[in-house]
């Protein structure tokens, strides 16, 4: 059966609307009912929420009243989390079955908080039971500390058809790995694929080397060769989520401006390549 795919965009496709980065936050900070919009707006068909827009914080009947709004809306949506205590995923889990979401994204790590990779295999394997009665599938994303590698074997040694990889195209640079090396390991378990993409640039008079986002479709990564291959190799259905490293303009406005551009190209140029 081939896979499946649906374009979206994440709360990290809008940190700086969501007031994520510091350095500047907009009077009316996005809210998840305006992301949903915003997709209907650039023609995608996903939402995902990240842990830049936690939902947590919420209500079951807030919740409710989310998922009703994407019915509406015809927006399939995801949710996002990091640090994966047992707690915290079981609520996600909860969380996200409230919304209508069928994979959550999960980062291992947070603050006082970092397994290794034997005692969160554990804790996603208690989360079994739950996945199965909700019929949620975990996407476990690439992010810093675990090497590729390490990602896919989480997911070999817990071996579930609900626990899968959130293949992120950028993040596995900080651990000094290029996309073929993510890809190799990762695309056979893909459940979400997050695209971003950057440059590399000289800085500091030729004294340094600067990694940092790019619109989709302008940098460095070799977009379709990245769908392409988790196409191929994964057998689950995964949707594609636009983020962003975009760095901040001169003004808010520029910034927001600037950024809501970003997602637009990004957009359009994910239609190509489906």
């Amino acid at each position: 059966m081939a896979v499946t795919s649906k374009i979206g965009i994440s709360s990290f496709t809008y940190c700086f609307a969501c007031g994520y980065r510091s350095i500047f936050k907009p009077q009316h900070v996005m809210t998840p009912y305006d992301l949903i919009d915003k997709a209907v707006a650039l023609g995608a068909a996903v939402v995902q929420f990240g842990d830049n827009m936690p939902l947590e914080v919420y209500s079951d009947e807030e919740l409710e009243q989310i998922r009703i709004h994407a019915e509406r809306c015809s927006i399939d949506l995801e949710a996002g989390m990091r640090k994966a205590t047992a707690e915290r995923l079981s609520d996600y889990i909860r969380i996200t079955h409230k919304i209508g979401g069928r994979v959550l994204r999960v980062i291992t790590d947070g603050i006082g908080f970092a397994p290794d990779l034997k005692v969160f295999c554990r804790i996603a394997a208690s989360m079994i039971p739950q996945l199965e009665e909700s019929g949620v599938i975990l996407g476990i994303e690439n992010h810093d500390r675990f090497s590729a590698r390490e990602y896919a074997q989480m997911v070999e040694t817990i071996n579930h058809p609900q626990v899968g990889l959130t293949v992120d195209t950028v993040n596995s640079l900080s651990h000094e790995e290029p996309i073929d090396e993510v890809l190799k390991y990762m695309a056979p378990h893909c459940v979400c694929l997050h695209m971003k993409d950057y440059v590399i640039k000289r800085y500091n008079g030729g004294g340094g080397l600067k990694i940092t986002g790019a619109s989709l479709g302008t940098g460095r990564l070799d977009i379709r060769r990245c769908y392409e291959e988790c196409r191929i190799e994964s057998d689950k259905d995964f949707n594609i989520i636009l983020e962003s490293w975009m760095e901040p303009c001169e003004t808010l406005d520029e910034t927001l401006r600037i950024e809501d551009e970003w997602a637009s190209i990004g957009v359009s140029y994910l239609k190509t390549i489906l």
